[in-house]
């Protein structure tokens, strides 16, 4: 029986051959793709890490690995974590079913895995309009980081988010209503409706809401 350490250390370097071989286009990666799911039960943390960031280089493909990068979300390892969510994201209809748990971790503790999740949800937009409350959440209450990242997804929602945002515009906080301005510009022709509370905007004594209307105002017009 080899030291712990040694079988450690074998685990590891068999994941990270495996890992080599998708970076290296090896004809017989989608082999891979059982044993790099398997490995994101491994006791070591290093071990899983490797495995979720090989995983995240197969997109689509990875289908069959959705169930363990699911139960990874939940992992100790806030590298774990984040490496199965941002898989996730990149994979498209192949994660629809794991959307909920997805939107479930827009609120982990950890602000870089909270953060990735709604990046993966804005990644797989439009399948993602039952995530339409956590990107309001960031954008109402989130810093800038989480802001921008939540107007990514809505922006590629569409006239899904058009009611929400046109609430957003009387937010309190002159920067959020700003941001939702500049939002609703960016989706163009289709948040025809907002001309009237963004035209309201046109009056206000600050200057970034102000100013994000009249772009809005002039991007849904087309011109």
């Amino acid at each position: 029986m080899p030291p712990d350490w040694l079988a450690r250390r074998r685990r590891l370097d068999s994941v990270l051959r495996l890992q080599a071989s998708v970076l290296l286009g090896d004809p017989a990666r989608d082999e891979a793709i059982p044993l790099l799911a398997d490995a994101l039960s491994d006791p070591d943390d290093e071990v899983r890490e490797q495995a979720a960031a090989a995983l995240s280089e197969f997109g689509p493909e990875a289908r069959a690995a959705v169930p363990a990068l699911m139960a990874a979300i939940h992992d100790e390892s806030v590298v774990v974590r984040r490496r199965a969510i941002r898989a996730l994201g990149g994979m498209g209809e192949s994660a629809e079913d794991a959307i909920p748990a997805l939107i479930a971790a827009t609120e982990d503790a950890n602000s870089s895995v909270a953060l990735q999740a709604l990046a993966s949800l804005s990644d797989l937009a439009p399948l993602t309009a039952s995530a339409l409350p956590a990107f309001l959440t960031a954008l109402w209450t989130g810093d800038v980081r989480f802001r921008a990242v939540a107007g990514v997804a809505l922006v590629r929602l569409g006239s899904a988010a058009v009611p929400s945002l046109l609430q957003t515009l009387l937010y309190p906080a002159p920067e959020v209503r700003a941001k939702a301005a500049h939002i609703l510009g960016k989706i163009g022709p289709a948040a025809v409706d907002a001309k009237p509370l963004l035209e309201k905007m046109l009056q206000e004594k600050d200057e970034a809401p102000r100013t994000a209307a009249t772009e809005a105002l002039r991007l849904i017009d087309g011109r």
